[in-house]
């Protein structure tokens, strides 16, 4: 099995964000992979471009003031030819958001709180160079679609619909391509005296968005990843990822919501353990540290992202 990179479903403006990180494996042919992810994003820090600001440092029709992101999902992945591999993500999402809402009457605090069905994502990769040697380079090219299924009429107890920005779904068919090239640099000593390898990965996707409820169209996004691995003992290793999230403007269609507060660059630094609890379970956790954030307009952020996965891998044929 070769790790590689996958189109991680990513959208960031007033509300809605998941972490841009590489998680996704490479099966050869006859093997099944079920993988279960769940990320954390509490986005509770008001930035203005690239710096710290507060609630309502640039005055809308309304003023965001927190998101909770706590995102799950289910991934079954088969391996069709020991070059290309099929996978299917089915996200389930629960939000908390909250913002002042400006009226003539006066200002009034609204929230929301639920749970629904996200956007399904199905993906292939295809190994243009598969690896038959540990220090032999390994390419994949990446396609996908990001479909419409998810929720996207969600209300607070009031009876007001969520923004279309914070719904489970986007009611928007995505597309994505992407490449992802590895290359073991070197062997390295681990605690028992025995070696490993130590692997570089650089990949990157670029996704285009479809218009979706209201005519609102994410702005299109390129994820750029740097990551390596460094097995310290037989089942435990250190993760290391460099992630990189570029977004245009959004055009909002018939939403009324505000443009300029859409998009931006974000850049993260995401340590991580791995553990290999036996031939088949696997689990990782990652946080996932901004070093670098420039929002277009004033958006919410979060201090740091949180990742869970846990994989297990099956071969059907019986072989290796």
């Amino acid at each position: 099995m070769l790790p590689a990179a996958a189109s991680d479903e990513c959208y960031a403006s007033c509300g809605a964000a998941t972490c841009p990180l590489n998680n996704y494996h490479y099966l050869k042919a006859g093997w099944i992979g079920l993988n279960i992810v769940h990320e954390y994003i509490n986005q509770d820090q008001i930035y203005v471009g690239s710096s710290k600001s507060f609630v309502g440092a640039i005055p809308g029709h309304h003023d965001e003031v927190q998101t909770l992101n706590d995102r799950s999902v289910l991934q079954l992945q088969i391996g069709i030819l020991d070059k290309l591999a099929l996978s299917v993500d089915v996200p389930f999402v629960h939000r908390e958001h909250s913002h002042i809402a400006h009226h003539p009457a006066g200002d009034e605090w609204e929230s929301w709180n639920f749970s629904g069905l996200g956007d399904v994502v199905l993906t292939g990769q295809f190994a243009l160079l598969l690896s038959s040697a540990e220090f032999e380079s390994y390419l994949s090219f990446i396609g996908g679609v990001k479909l419409a299924t998810g929720v996207t009429d969600e209300k607070n107890v009031a009876g007001e619909e969520a923004e279309v920005t914070i719904q489970p779904g986007t009611g928007s068919i995505d597309k994505f391509i992407g490449l992802n090239y590895r290359q073991t640099l070197l062997s390295v000593p681990t605690i028992s005296g025995e070696y490993s390898a130590l692997p570089l990965t650089l990949g990157f996707t670029y996704q285009s968005s479809g218009a979706g409820k209201d005519e609102y169209r994410f702005g299109n996004i390129l994820l750029a990843h740097l990551a390596t691995s460094y097995q310290f003992a037989k089942r435990a290793s250190f993760l290391l990822q460099a992630n990189g999230k570029f977004q245009d403007y959004a055009d909002v269609g018939l939403t009324g919501e505000a443009r300029d507060n859409t998009g931006g660059t974000w850049i993260f630094l995401s340590p991580g353990i791995g553990l290999q609890m036996s031939d088949a379970l696997g689990g990782s956790f990652y946080i996932q540290i901004p070093v670098y954030q420039n929002v277009h307009g004033i958006q919410q952020t979060a201090k740091f992202n949180l990742l869970f996965g846990l994989s297990c891998n099956f071969d059907l044929l019986g072989i290796e």
